[in-house]
């Protein structure tokens, strides 16, 4: 593929080719020269990039591209699961591709230097970003993706071209209006999948701005007085150098010291929380339906698994089950919760249950995590806070079943149909 470094453009056609395990090559080329050959003409009728040589030919244009790459495999569904998905996930990466990606250059370019600033044109670009980002947030709404109940191309798509603002102008300030987004944006770039192609993704903290923009204070990006008098160069070059002579050299950077986390605290455990999700993994499997049998491996969890200094089990109760009335949108919302605990993916294990034949239907979970707090949990997931947590008796007998049966049932748990669940381990 022919691109040049910074074309956010491209980030959505490499991120898919990941999530479908292709492998696109990007050899050294220059824009303005390469570009502008008789061969890439052919290629690109503008000579514009990106372009994506194929066995079969070539292809320009960055949505078609990606659209391309994302349907080289149907198993992992990045166009969708039906027809109808496939023109939801179009949808979306059109609106992309004219209502936000436009905007995002006009706001973004100046900064790099790509183009020059100019007022009008900017507060423009920020009216139109502010626009997107409010139809998106709207449709995030009650959805954890833009279409179905996994990441689509669309999320690809809006993702990547939110890269640039979300962490160069879009600070805490400017994300506020926008929570919906924001949840969702984290979501995505923490995947695997963009973390191989943009590495990890800090949030902007300060504003940066372009050079030429009054908005700086008077200062451009880079640092550097806007205006003032001009001075004798050479006078001014001798008193830099004695002003750098005279400066003492400076001090060594403290040795920064990796601060433990909250779990490397506390007392070690008898329990390998690895082996046990092995453990259960592996659960051996009833011959008459061919499942695995969890039920048979809570005896021996309970006997000899268990440390209970070391961890704690909480059962979860959704605080506003009223609301969930919609069955994907339940589902939806559960899902998201359990991709928000990534943080404790190493130090806990649990079960999301919505259980319950019709509308409304109720959320509950039951959780295992290192030490005796569910506070860590709380903390890395702002979703945790909509339950209520209670901490389970290892001694009694009824909340053993109940665990168990939280942990271990597929069509029914303890009388109650479920309608689906989501694993953490």
């Amino acid at each position: 593929m022919y691109t040049y470094e910074g074309d956010f453009r491209s980030i959505k056609v490499r991120v898919a080719a990941r999530y479908n395990g292709v492998e696109i090559s990007m050899p050294e080329f220059k824009v303005g020269e390469d570009n502008e050959t008789p061969a890439f003409r052919e290629k690109s009728p503008l000579g514009k990039v990106p372009v994506l040589d194929t066995p079969e030919g070539s292809l320009f244009e960055s949505s078609a591209i990606a659209r391309y790459v994302a349907r080289l495999r149907r198993d992992t569904e990045l166009s969708g699961r039906t027809f109808f998905e496939s023109g939801q996930v179009d949808a979306w990466v059109d609106f992309c591709s004219h209502q936000l990606e436009v905007p995002v250059s006009i706001v973004t370019f100046p900064i790099f230097g790509y183009t020059e600033f100019k007022k009008h044109i900017d507060a423009q670009g920020w009216k139109d970003l502010t626009s997107a980002l409010e139809a998106m947030e709207e449709h995030l709404r009650f959805r954890t993706f833009f279409v179905g109940e996994k990441i689509t191309l669309a999320d690809i798509a809006l993702a990547s071209a939110l890269h640039y603002p979300m962490t160069m102008v879009l600070d805490a300030d400017a994300r506020g209006p926008f929570p919906c987004v924001t949840r969702w944006f984290q979501t995505c770039v923490n995947q695997p999948e963009f973390v191989a192609e943009v590495g990890e993704v800090v949030m902007c903290t300060k504003r940066m701005f372009a050079d030429g923009d009054s908005k700086t204070g008077g200062k451009k990006a880079g640092g550097k007085k806007a205006g003032g008098k001009k001075g004798d160069k050479k006078g001014d070059k001798k008193g830099a150098d004695a002003s750098a002579a005279a400066a003492p050299a400076p001090a060594p950077a403290p040795k920064k010291v990796k601060a433990k986390k909250w779990y490397e605290e506390l007392e070690p455990s008898t329990m390998d929380l690895e082996d046990f999700k092995r453990f259960y993994s592996n659960a051996p499997t009833d011959e008459e339906t061919g499942d695995r049998d969890y039920f048979a491996i809570m005896p021996e969890f309970w006997e000899s698994k268990l440390d209970k200094a070391g961890f704690s089990i909480w059962f979860a109760e959704y605080n506003f089950n009223e609301e969930n009335k919609v069955a994907f949108m339940t589902s939806n919302l559960v899902g998201g919760f359990v991709q928000r605990c990534d943080e404790v993916r190493k130090v806990a294990f649990g079960n999301m249950l919505i259980v319950g034949s019709e509308a409304p239907f109720r959320i509950v979970g039951c959780w295992m995590i290192r030490g005796q707090s569910i506070k860590p949990l709380l903390e890395c997931n702002p979703d945790a806070e909509y339950y209520t947590w209670t901490k389970m008796d290892p001694e009694d007998a009824a909340q053993r079943e109940k665990v168990g049966a939280m942990w271990c049932c597929y069509e029914d748990c303890q009388g109650v149909p479920v309608a689906d669940a989501k694993m953490f381990k």
